[in-house]
């Protein structure tokens, strides 16, 4: 009964935090405009576009899932898919819009289901490289179709476009030989790692190596265990990361339908192309650089800025919704695990059944 007054204190804290960060995200939107957007569509196109994208929300964790079935962690879709919604949303709201909830999905498959920390961390690392190869994949081929059909000019617009195309195929690179060496051998990271703290004095290196270098040591194991194994994960990864895209880009279609824009699929792309580079920038969802990137995109299709604009007020209402649905979520987690943890107490549970309780949600097979 004496441990309840902090748990109470880390939940007030928790929910403070959340309403602290969508506060700072809320505010940045002109919600003047917006209200105007949704007054001149009406609510059933915005209901629309929200039910496809809390539809598309849930999807997208089908890549992380596909992965821990291959690593021999067998969890029900909807569970995996509340912590990758939860581990968006801290996406969302910290820089960088791409990273940053990878902690929390890690933190939720160990602390909520039970899974061991090698799975768990392997599963993440594995999913976000697959992710970002995928992605800055997309990006140099959507530069380059773009520069291809002229949509963004010509002349200086063409070379600085193949400049953010080489950029984007640089690191697309180290990511594609990042994969074939973790496959190849393994523990580079840690070897690496291990390397670095021969440089730091003894009473610093104990402590970081058994906190950092041991699980890092573990996971990359792991990864390279899983690669030799079960090497299509990797392609069925490939393959749902490249669905992925094609629902972002229906996705996107839907949007300018919406707001009345009839585009090809070059002008489309162009849209995206513009989008995902200013997401890639260290702004929390991309506050600034997104509405940027679609108002220019609009001018150099020839369109009007306005447009581009309307365009985004719209993915700034889907992101208030989507963020409103994670915070609901990582508060509802937290108050479950709250909860189960104090009716333990109330009942004086030894910390076996505990743990085989914790563990009975998740099936992890030995690799």
């Amino acid at each position: 009964m004496n441990r309840r007054p902090p748990r109470l204190w880390q939940n007030a804290a928790t929910l403070l935090l959340g309403v602290l960060l969508f506060w700072l995200f809320a505010r940045q939107v002109n919600w003047v405009d917006g209200l105007d957007l949704l007054r001149r569509l009406g609510p059933t196109p915005i209901l629309i576009y929200l039910a496809a994208n809390c539809a598309i929300a849930i999807l997208f964790a089908n890549r992380w899932w596909l992965l821990l079935r291959g690593m021999g962690v067998h969890l029900p879709f909807g569970r995996v898919a509340v912590y990758r919604m939860i581990a968006a949303t801290v996406s969302l709201l910290t820089p960088g819009p791409q990273f940053g909830g990878e902690p929390a999905q890690v933190y939720l498959l160990m602390r909520r289901s039970g899974v061991p920390a090698a799975p768990a961390i392997a599963s993440v690392a594995l999913d976000r490289l697959l992710e970002l190869t995928v992605n800055l994949a997309f990006l140099a081929a959507g530069v380059i179709y773009t520069l291809w059909v002229g949509s963004f000019g010509t002349g200086t617009e063409i070379r600085t476009g193949m400049r953010t195309a080489l950029l984007a195929l640089l690191p697309l690179a180290l990511v594609l030989l990042l994969l074939l060496l973790l496959w190849w051998r393994g523990n580079l990271l840690t070897r690496a790692a291990e390397s670095s703290l021969a440089w730091l004095p003894q009473p610093w290196r104990t402590p970081i190596h058994s906190r950092l270098v041991v699980p890092m040591r573990q996971s990359e194991t792991h990864i390279h265990t899983s690669l030799r194994q079960n090497p299509r994960i990797i392609v069925l990864g490939a393959l749902v990361s490249v669905g992925n895209w094609a629902v972002l880009l229906a996705d996107y279609w839907l949007a300018t339908y919406l707001i009345g824009l009839r585009l090809d699929a070059a002008q489309i792309i162009g849209f995206v192309v513009a989008a995902r580079i200013a997401i890639l920038l260290p702004i929390p969802a991309g506050l600034g650089a997104l509405e940027a990137s679609q108002v220019i995109a609009a001018q150099r299709l020839g369109l009007n800025p306005a447009f581009g604009l309307g365009l985004v007020l719209l993915f700034r209402v889907r992101d208030v919704v989507l963020t409103l649905w994670g915070l609901w979520l990582a508060w509802r987690e937290r108050n479950g695990d709250t909860s189960r943890e104090g009716g333990r107490e109330d009942r004086g549970e030894t910390s076996r059944e505990t743990s085989q309780k914790t563990n009975r949600e998740a099936r992890v097979e030995p690799q």
